[in-house]
């Protein structure tokens, strides 16, 4: 196949769709000539690509590209996703792509279902059921941890994969499981095309790799004008109270001082705080907010012009803020820079808040330069503005600090997640792990294919091995009943040992099963609740709950979590959904109830099988799991599930089984219940006697239309029906699937 090529397309290519016209002009092999390329017709190549012609980035690669492994790091919004498209029509079999997040995932499947089209599946563990079906499409779009649980679970549809695509490839740095996906499309040779926006020392991924094609673009689809600003130099707005409300009122000001007329423009702050404590701000100078669940009560509603977008925004509330920034009316949306890494939100401008301070000698930033590079990369609206604007205020160093920082941003060293954390241990358990499943006694032939293996001390890797195999995961260089399971379901040995140990304490059941939760961070609740009245005792409450566990139950944020399933947060109104990760656990309870299943056939933690769905339905619903079933009526939800759960407990009324008739709950609501659950909504949501009075009403509605139904929700039934019996679960019914789960179980 030839030498490995090295191209870098230069900033001044030429692309002008309008007119139909461009040129690719690059540097091949670092000989320091400048070579031109014609744009590619599209419709020489594919009918179905929808512009004229391929930009200058895609005309490369389709010149340049023969086969093999390929790496390119462009901008975003270069058109990355042709550039998959291109190299997927060299391979055969099935084709994957794999993303950080599954909006991303969202967007990609609509993108190539323009050129394959129903011949496209999504997995992201979003739904389980999935799991119990062939892949029959030809492209697969996956989240990058759907992708590694299927090749540790030896699914069939990665056994035929053609070719892989890897986006955002850079968050190697920040996610190891992107070093486990590339090392097994290494070991078993699937052709790789690895795409990135900001890669520092990418020549390093492209050896490691073996790329035949390495591409460093420095062209942009739409010009970018930079602005280096002192923070200093914008006055606040109002008079602010501390110096976190200073700053939030500076940048208020500087947002509307720089921003131009029906710009959509991007914020982004280096912490949640100060995003909240803009839009606070706003709130207080009369300028509408989108939010509804807020850590602050709002003083009055107004017509939206700016919104706050972050991992504590309920999922609904953000699905709905996205949706408008995009199209609707919404110009104003602040972020933190997760953002930049997840869904697509073109802007017409970026003003990016930079913090400078001191950690020891060394000078740093918050966010440092690559993610600076990264928030700039959503500036560029091709086709509806020529030029894209980013605005950088600077505080805590002077201006010419960031202009350096951004010059050698990309001069940085590559690494990857296991050799930058602090504590690798649950990265290279998995990594031993993989080794013993796939080699057996001979697991570093594994092992040696990833580029973090060189970095690792050998010390390191005994310590880890010492572990595991201390911890029965491992015996006699081969892997255990136990090391599977958790290689498996994708839980770390370190946090399975620690759900092991609250096991043998006297917790409840939520607080034991916290570990087995372990991709939630559980860090958002407190801040929505630290101001009001009651949370210094309702906290207290809850670490006394806690006290036989020790500062491990702090350390992972299981008093938040258990906060949120004991159903407190019903005591505050400012919470019109849950937060965060609390808003959106369905998927979590699914997982978490296949791993009850798991363990309780394997005698890890005999279980009967109602307390498995409470469980499952406790997470779900943020209710404590003897109520918990309440929240499997169709349209109840957390807070209104919470205050049934109240009146039931006040009128000393039983806590109803799962898989009850909601007809029996219905024939205990009294009428002394039904005022107790309306003066519970006016006293705990703070709601107006007519607002109360018609939430009443809402409620008496829900559990009317579900009268006919049963108190369990239909797609934790569901799947614990697959999980127990296989795909004879699909074929039955809601009371045939109650009747052989648990009426005619005989563990109950």
């Amino acid at each position: 196949m030839g030498e490995a090529v090295g191209a870098v397309l230069l900033e001044e290519s030429i692309f002008s769709p309008q007119q139909g016209y461009g040129k690719a002009l690059y540097l091949l092999n670092g000989d320091g000539k400048v070579r031109e390329l014609e744009l590619f017709p599209s419709s020489s190549l594919d009918g179905l690509i929808p512009y004229p012609l391929l930009n200058p980035l895609q005309t490369l690669f389709y010149h340049l590209y023969e086969g093999g492994n390929a790496l390119v790091c462009s901008p975003t919004s270069s058109g990355k996703s042709l550039i998959a498209y291109l190299f997927m029509k060299k391979h055969k079999g099935r084709l994957v792509y794999t993303a950080p997040t599954k909006s991303l995932v969202g967007e990609k499947v609509l993108e190539f279902r323009r050129y394959y089209g129903k011949d496209v599946e999504m997995r992201t563990g979003e739904s389980l059921f999935s799991s119990y079906r062939d892949v029959r499409a030809k492209v697969v779009v996956s989240t990058y941890e759907h992708l590694a649980y299927a090749f540790r679970n030896g699914a069939r549809w990665v056994k035929d994969i053609g070719a892989l695509v890897v986006d955002e490839v850079h968050q190697i740095s920040r996610r190891w499981v992107i070093e486990e996906i590339v090392t097994t499309s290494l070991d078993r040779g699937i052709p790789l095309l690895c795409l990135s926006a900001t890669l520092p020392g990418f020549e390093e991924l492209g050896s490691w790799i073996r790329a035949k094609l390495v591409i460093n673009s420095h062209w942009r689809p739409v010009p970018l004008i930079r602005k280096v600003h002192a923070l200093k130099s914008f006055s606040p707005g109002t008079k602010a109270e501390d110096r976190e409300s200073l700053i939030a009122s500076k940048l208020l000001s500087a947002v509307f001082s720089l921003r131009g007329r029906e710009e959509k423009v991007l914020v982004f702050v280096p912490k949640k705080s100060l995003g909240w404590r803009l839009l606070e701000i706003a709130s207080k100078e009369r300028i509408g907010i989108m939010n509804k669940t807020l850590p602050f009560e709002e003083e009055k509603r107004m017509e939206p012009e700016i919104a706050f977008h972050n991992a504590d925004v309920p999922k609904e509330e953000r699905e709905e803020i996205e949706r408008a920034f995009r199209g609707g009316n919404l110009n104003i949306l602040v972020a933190t820079q997760t953002l930049a890494y997840g869904v697509n939100l073109p802007a017409d401008r970026a003003v990016v808040l930079v913090k400078f301070f001191r950690d020891r000698e060394e000078l740093k930033s918050i966010p440092d330069s690559l993610d600076v590079l990264q928030m700039e990369g959503r500036v560029g609206r091709l086709g509806i503005r020529d030029v894209g604007y980013s605005d950088l205020l600077v505080y805590g160093a002077r201006e010419e600090q960031l202009n350096r920082e951004l010059s050698s941003a990309l001069q940085k060293p590559f690494t990857t997640a296991l050799v930058s954390e602090k504590d690798p241990t649950d990265a290279i358990s998995f990594l031993l792990l993989l080794g013993h499943a796939y080699e057996g006694s001979d697991y570093r032939r594994y092992i040696e294919k990833t580029y973090s293996f060189r970095k690792v001390r050998e010390r390191q890797l005994r310590r880890v091995e010492s572990l595991l195999e201390k911890g029965g995961y491992i015996e006699g260089g081969m892997i255990t009943d136990k090391g599977l399971f958790c290689l498996r379901s994708g839980i770390p040995p370190t946090r399975f040992e620690e759900f092991l140990r609250r096991k043998g304490l006297s917790l409840s059941k939520m607080a034991c099963i916290r570990p087995l939760l372990h991709l939630k961070k559980f860090d958002s609740l407190y801040y929505f609740l630290e101001r009001t009245e009651d949370f210094k005792d309702d906290k207290n409450l809850i670490r006394g709950m806690l006290l036989p566990c020790g500062e491990p139950c702090l350390w992972d944020n299981t008093d938040q979590f258990l906060f949120y399933v004991e159903g407190l947060t019903l005591k505050y109104p400012n919470l019109k959904n849950p937060p965060g990760e609390f808003s959106y656990l369905g998927t979590d309870a699914l997982h978490l109830l296949r791993n009850l299943v798991d363990m309780d056939r394997q005698g890890f933690y005999p279980m009967n099988r109602e307390d498995m769905l409470q469980i499952a339905h406790s997470v779900k619903y943020g209710i404590p799991p003897e109520y918990a079933t309440l929240g499997g009526v169709k349209g109840i939800g957390h807070i209104r599930a919470n205050l049934l759960r109240m009146v039931l407990e006040k009128c000393s009324l039983k806590p109803p089984k799962v898989g009850e008739p909601t007809e029996k709950l219905l024939d205990t609501m009294s009428t002394e219940a039904w005022e107790l659950l309306y003066e519970k909504l006016r006293l705990l949501r703070r709601l107006s006697e007519e607002m109360a009075r018609e939430e009443l009403q809402r409620i008496k509605k829900v559990l009317s239309n579900n009268r006919r139904g049963y108190l369990v929700d239909d797609k934790i039934l569901l799947a614990f029906g697959l999980f127990l019996m296989g795909e004879r679960a699909l074929r039955l019914k809601k009371a045939e699937l109650l009747e052989e789960l648990l009426w005619s179980s005989q563990d109950l």
